[in-house]
């Protein structure tokens, strides 16, 4: 199984996945897991930009180096939909010279900024891409995602308030929906979580990074602490002293330029 959560955020955009892998073999016309493994879906890419998958490891292969070989035609295309278009009619070419046209069994997630501004694009059934925006600002693919949507709507409803969250917000969502989806299935997905950001830097310019596990644990940290919060005011409600104040929600830590 696998879990890839995605943000585009007011200033940058956030990705995040689970580190299981399970290899598969062709049997007849369908296939048989063969075993699990830890692995990296999460990828900094030149541009700068992210990339994650699910599915095929492959044909993800195939898509990652397409977009590290042609990340500067991002910036020279008219519309931001035009690279992501670009790398879909090539990446089909190419499943069809080699065979595979009617088996595509990936699917992508690809940040990437064009003309200055950060965009995150998913690549899903057939490679067709769909850019996110204000008003669909997160998505979540794999197997997953039946746990991760609706806890995904969860958190939007309280956190975001229909607005996109920022890269130091959607940081903490992603990692608690990804850690959501291990938790309610442990035989399928599992850690360790990982998370890369297109951010701006003190500069103002936009950089790509992965987030080390320090970083990463103490957004585990922070979740943590927001349980801990619901549970006082759950504890509140039942003395009857829930006039006197609700515990304040966690802060998320920040996310720092490197």
């Amino acid at each position: 199984m696998t879990v890839v959560v995605a943000y585009c955020c007011s200033d940058g955009a956030v990705v995040a996945a689970d580190s299981m892998i399970t290899p598969t073999l062709g049997v007849g016309s369908g296939t048989l897991n063969v075993g699990h493994h830890h692995g990296i879906k999460v990828y900094v890419l030149p541009g700068p930009q992210l990339f994650a998958f699910a599915g095929d490891q492959g044909q993800a292969a195939r898509f990652r180096t397409l977009a590290e070989a042609n990340h500067v035609a991002a910036r020279q295309q008219a519309y931001a939909l035009d690279y992501p278009l670009a790398l879909t009619q090539a990446l089909i070419q190419q499943f069809q010279v080699t065979g595979i046209a009617n088996s595509i069994g990936v699917n992508t997630i690809l940040s990437f900024l064009h003309r200055e501004i950060c965009h995150c694009c998913v690549f899903e059934g057939a490679m067709q891409p769909r850019l996110l925006d204000r008003d669909h600002y997160y998505v979540a693919l794999g197997s997953g995602k039946l746990s991760a949507d609706p806890f995904l709507r969860f958190l939007a409803d309280i956190f975001c308030q229909s607005e996109q969250p920022t890269v130091r917000e959607a940081v903490f969502l992603a990692t608690w929906t990804v850690q959501h989806v291990i938790d309610v299935n442990p035989g399928g997905v599992a850690g360790p979580i990982r998370v890369a950001v297109l951010e701006k830097d003190d500069a103002g310019s936009f950089i790509a990074r992965e987030l080390p596990d320090t970083e990463i644990e103490e957004h585990k940290q922070a979740i943590e602490s927001a349980g801990e919060a619901l549970r006082s005011w759950r504890s509140s409600i039942q003395s009857g002293t829930a006039a006197q104040g609700v515990p304040q929600p966690p802060v998320a830590p920040p996310v720092a330029n490197p």
